[in-house]
């Protein structure tokens, strides 16, 4: 009875002898290792997703009384991949400049709203350029409406009021008479008005184009009457003093030209903006005279503001404006530095 007993027991015991693991906990094994395997192929692919699409990215707008915004949008590449696709805010670009880390310029090429750069061996790009398509006008309300992937600052114009606010920000702030807004991903609008009217006159290139040929036609009637009335009034006085009368004009004219450039009585004239006394003290700092192109990126204006605001500022005999290496040099008129040049 005892050796029957013992058979059994052993015969029950041997069912599982020489096997490591049991069917169902192979079975759930099986299961397990393809999942794993999944899993490390996902994260070996994002390693290099992250850094095609940039991992970290920083987006300011400044925005202007003109309609136009600037856009400066920083974002990280794949120093080993030849180039890298940026989806750019708006529909149209002025000023476009791409630059590396170091600030050295890349080559890129745009598409509809997409921008392919050529990225070799840089890190970080910096994206900078203008807008008239983030910005519209109903009235006197302004409306700028964008919808971005991630956190962005919105720098408000000088002299704005919001009226309101699509979504709730992040952080407010004001510096230099401007409002800075810290605003989450997603879409945002923003609606305000400009306290001062004139500065909210034109939203477009094309809108300028047609104000300036209409104030130009004023000009020239005008011009046409003053002459008139100038030619007969030499007419009448040279009867009884012609020669007395006419040079010594032209003498305090020209002894008015030839004086130096005083840039204490500049910055005195009742009829000069204020912004146009800080680009005229500008350019007397840099020495008398600088480019166009600096002057746009020392205030943060687009190519057409900056451009209205030389024409003025040459209007009033401030400045010269001269062609070098196919830029505009931006002069001050009779300054000593600029005989040596």
């Amino acid at each position: 009875m005892n050796q029957e007993s013992a058979c059994c027991g052993w015969l029950e015991d041997s069912k599982n002898d020489g096997m490591l693991l049991s069917p169902t906990e192979a079975l759930i094994l099986m299961a397990r290792v393809p999942l794993a395997v999944f899993v490390l192929i996902l994260l070996a692919m994002s390693v290099p997703l992250q850094h095609s699409f940039g991992s970290n990215r920083t987006l300011d707008l400044f925005l202007f009384p003109d309609g136009s915004t600037h856009v400066t949008y920083s974002l990280e590449s794949d120093p080993f991949l030849p180039d890298t696709k940026v989806s750019l805010y708006g529909d149209s670009f002025e000023n476009l400049v791409v630059e590396d880390e170091n600030g050295f310029p890349l080559t890129a090429q745009s598409e509809n709203n997409t921008l392919e750069v050529e990225t070799l061996g840089s890190s970080n790009i910096l994206i900078n350029y203008d807008t008239y398509s983030l910005i519209s006008k109903d009235g006197k309300i302004w409306s700028f409406e964008i919808d971005s992937p991630v956190e962005f600052n919105v720098i408000m114009p000088q002299n704005s009021v919001i009226v309101g606010m699509s979504t709730f920000p992040i952080d407010m702030d004001v510096t230099s008479d401007r409002t800075q807004i810290l605003l989450p991903s997603g879409i945002a609008e923003i609606t305000y008005f400009l306290a001062v009217a004139e500065s909210s006159q034109v939203l477009s290139p094309e809108e300028t184009s047609v104000t300036n040929d209409d104030n130009s036609m004023i000009y020239i009637a005008g011009g046409v009457a003053v002459a008139i009335a100038a030619v007969a009034a030499i007419a009448i006085k040279m009867k009884n003093k012609p020669k007395q009368i006419v040079t010594s004009p032209q003498t305090t004219i020209i002894e008015e030209k030839n004086e130096p450039f005083n840039i204490e009585k500049v910055l005195e004239m009742p009829d000069l903006r204020e912004d146009d006394k800080e680009i005229i003290k500008f350019i007397h700092e840099n020495g008398g005279s600088a480019l166009e192109s600096d002057l746009r990126k020392k205030f943060l204006l687009p190519r057409t503001t900056m451009w209205r605001a030389v024409k003025r500022l040459e209007r009033h005999e401030l400045i010269e404006i001269t062609k070098k290496d196919l830029q505009n040099l931006i002069k001050l008129t009779n300054v000593e530095t600029n005989k040596n040049e």
